[in-house]
């Protein structure tokens, strides 16, 4: 414990790298200053648990600063859920973070929608106030292939965030769900996102597509 003390009360320099297992961070203005957290997914497990999902609903609670994302089945009768997961995400990690970081894989649903020669013209949503299983998280990892993509979401919790501070401990993402859908459904997803994503300022720049930065203080 001694040793693990004396550790995080050295001086930190601003480009020193903390971290392992695909989970690394910087404290450029020191332990008191904000974090910088690089996330490379080549090296994070993958969520054990899926859901396939042919329609989705967002709703965005002003008051709580949080975003719901409703992925479920649609009932063609009525265009209502039949059934649903909800996974609840702070805007700014959904509209700021995610979205800074996914022009790349909305590119590739691009290209891919293209080739193909489809449209997105989805019917709308009749949104319900139904229970449903609901999870949290603050990290998505987005993927597109020919046909299908696929959102992986992760929690990493405020306890890691300050223990690494603290103490230089390395931090661990815990998997929450991965959600997988049609090209033509990701492509609606990027554009219900993006009027949210507009409002949201988010200056600091992802660098590639495998790692997605944020700032936690």
């Amino acid at each position: 414990m001694a040793a693990r003390k004396h550790q995080a009360t050295k001086k930190v320099k601003p480009d020193q790298l903390f971290g392992s297992k695909g989970v690394f961070y910087k404290l450029p203005q020191g332990a008191e200053g904000p974090m910088e957290i690089r996330f490379d997914f080549s090296q994070i497990s993958p969520p054990d648990k899926y859901y396939y999902a042919d329609c989705l609903h967002l709703r965005v609670d002003e008051e709580m600063r949080m975003a719901i994302l409703a992925f479920g089945h649609r009932n063609e009768n009525t265009d209502k859920f039949s059934d649903r997961i909800d996974v609840v995400m702070p805007t700014n990690s959904l509209f700021g973070v995610f979205c800074a970081s996914a022009t790349p894989v909305e590119e590739a649903v691009d290209k891919i929608l293209q080739a193909s020669g489809t449209s997105v013209d989805l019917r709308p949503l009749i949104p319900t106030e139904t229970e449903a299983p609901t999870l949290f998280a603050n990290i998505i990892f987005a993927a597109a292939g020919d046909g299908e993509s696929s959102l992986d979401f992760y929690h990493l919790s405020p306890r890691e965030v300050h223990l690494a501070k603290t103490q230089r401990t390395d931090m661990e993402i815990e998997a929450t769900v991965r959600v997988i859908m049609s090209t033509v459904l990701t492509k609606y997803f990027f554009n219900v996102l993006r009027p949210h994503a507009q409002r949201i300022t988010y200056n600091q720049p992802i660098l590639e597509r495998n790692t997605s930065v944020a700032r936690a203080r």
